[in-house]
């Protein structure tokens, strides 16, 4: 196997991770010999096979990896043990942790956030909100589980029904904030379950 690319001196440091900016040693896709690219902690992290390539500033680290024709680009951040394959992208500020799994076609931007035991295999898998909450700043992430519909909102990680449950418990589901939550997360169904 013919490697595609190497680890620079370039360094910068992430969640106390030492990460390495990537850089071609070969022409392939759309990369270009020489072409620098984003920051990965480890070989392991961006297979030498098939077109995958981490671009601009995205991350890459822990035990995370990125193969086959997968792309990672802007600010994108790839940690634990999740990984991407198939012809699969990340673009925006958009993370994935835990044991997450990004695949096919599927395709993850803005401010999505996908942490645990998931599979990512289409688009409509993954929902994000901005612009949402008492601050109206921040995201709301909702992807599909193997049961139903797990949430991440700031802090918060666990299902759609325990969402809620804090949400009312917090603000009460007839306050205007309550209100919000509970249509996104009606939206957010409709477009995950219902495909």
């Amino acid at each position: 196997m013919e490697k595609k690319y190497e680890l620079t001196e370039e360094t910068k440091i992430v969640n106390d991770v030492v990460l390495h900016r990537i850089r071609a040693l070969r022409d392939f896709s759309d990369v270009k010999k020489g072409e620098l690219g984003g920051w990965i902690e480890k070989e392991k992290n961006l297979s030498h096979e098939g077109d995958c390539w981490v671009y601009h500033n995205a991350c890459v680290m822990n035990d995370a990896c990125v193969s086959d024709n997968a792309r990672m680009y802007d600010d994108t951040h790839l940690y634990d043990n999740s990984c991407m394959y198939d012809t699969a992208c990340m673009y925006g500020n958009a993370s994935m942790y835990g044991n997450a799994v990004m695949r096919d076609k599927a395709r993850m931007f803005g401010d999505a956030y996908v942490t645990g035991n998931v599979i990512i295999s289409k688009s409509n898998d993954v929902v994000c909100f901005t612009n949402v909450g008492s601050g109206n700043i921040d995201a709301l992430t909702v992807h599909k589980a193997k049961e139903g519909l797990e949430v991440t909102h700031n802090k918060f990680i666990g299902t759609a029904a325990e969402f809620l449950k804090a949400v009312s418990e917090e603000h009460g589901l007839d306050s205007e904030i309550g209100k919000e939550y509970s249509m996104l997360i009606e939206v957010a169904r409709s477009k995950i379950l219902c495909q």
